[in-house]
């Protein structure tokens, strides 16, 4: 494991904040407003962030060793479950309502792991980290846009397609549409692209990383949008946001490395799982909700806690898995 660089991880983490307080002061001023919310969360999701998972595919480098890769699409397709039984386990010890238990769900298998994880994958294990990363987030991509947006869109006051009240059926009905989306799509090409080793055009894969990089500061712009509505002294006293961060991603991720450790031969593939489950829940959680009809305001709470819980708790991992 190589020298690990805290301070170019918390400057990342930090970024996020400074990006989420300009949304916040553009709020304020009037540029950003309720108005815009709806088809610029729109934008986002079947548009910019489709580009971030199609150009994350070119972060491939094939010189990795098959053992990393083998246990890296192992881990990958642990991974989603792995962080929706975490963020169960946390919602109920914070003892969510019935109402929200979607939301928390959500929370806690949205993470950022395309802006904040890759950072942290290289700082602490160095660049080839980053190839593994984007395996994690192709395989664990195809099970949050579908199961991650039926279990968003199920247990709330009413589904996105609006038959909450028609009995099992419409809701069943409801989830199988919402899990054809454009960011389900474009992780299946960006796999096939991947495993079957035919690279797009060039133009293309330029034009998806510029668009892609559009994703994560209008994403946090847009909870800085949430967040003005509301008191920011009031969600950073929230102590059950920061109990479910505390839950969710600091015991779980060190609970199964204490588990994985003694089974896992790949030490890399290890750490980038851990990595990856560690990750604070991302800036797309709350535009995401809100396209989906869902109550915004809690998950835009929950990126900002966890993001400012993540200063110590990476920190925490950092220095457990040296030690290991």
């Amino acid at each position: 494991m190589g020298e690990m660089d805290v301070a170019a991880t918390l400057g990342s983490m930090l970024s996020l904040v400074i990006v989420t307080a300009l949304g916040y002061v553009a709020a304020r001023l009037g540029y950003l407003n309720d108005e815009v919310r709806p088809r610029l969360s729109g934008l986002i999701f079947n548009v910019t962030l489709p580009c971030t998972v199609l150009a994350s595919v070119g972060e491939a480098d094939a010189s990795m060793g098959g053992d990393d890769v083998a246990w890296s699409l192992i881990l990958g397709f642990a991974l989603f479950f792995v962080m929706l039984a975490a963020a169960a386990l946390a919602s109920v010890v914070v003892r969510a309502r019935s109402e929200e238990r979607g939301l928390y769900l959500f929370m806690g298998v949205l993470t950022n792991t395309g802006f904040i994880g890759f950072a942290v994958l290289e700082s602490i294990f160095g660049g080839p980290s980053v190839f593994l990363g984007s395996i994690f987030i192709a395989v664990s991509n195809v099970f949050l846009y579908s199961i991650g947006i039926g279990v968003l869109t199920s247990g709330g006051p009413r589904d996105a397609a609006g038959e909450g009240g028609r009995g099992a059926g419409g809701r069943v009905r409801a989830v199988l549409r919402n899990m054809l989306n454009a960011p389900l799509v474009a992780s299946a090409v960006a796999m096939v692209v991947f495993f079957a080793g035919v690279g797009l055009p060039a133009p293309v894969m330029q034009a998806a990383d510029m668009v892609g990089g559009a994703t994560s500061p209008l994403a946090m712009m847009l909870v800085g949008l949430s967040l003005a509505a509301a008191d920011l002294r009031s969600v950073l006293a929230q102590g059950r946001l920061w109990v479910y961060a505390l839950v969710r991603f600091l015991v779980a991720p060190l609970a199964a490395y204490a588990l994985l450790a003694p089974v896992v031969p790949s030490r890399l593939a290890l750490g980038v799982f851990v990595v990856m489950l560690a990750m604070p829940t991302g800036s797309m959680a709350g535009p995401i909700a809100a396209t989906y009809g869902r109550d915004a305001e809690l998950p835009a709470r929950g990126t900002i806690v966890s993001t400012l819980a993540s200063f110590a708790i990476v920190p925490v991992l950092m220095a457990v898995m040296s030690a290991a």
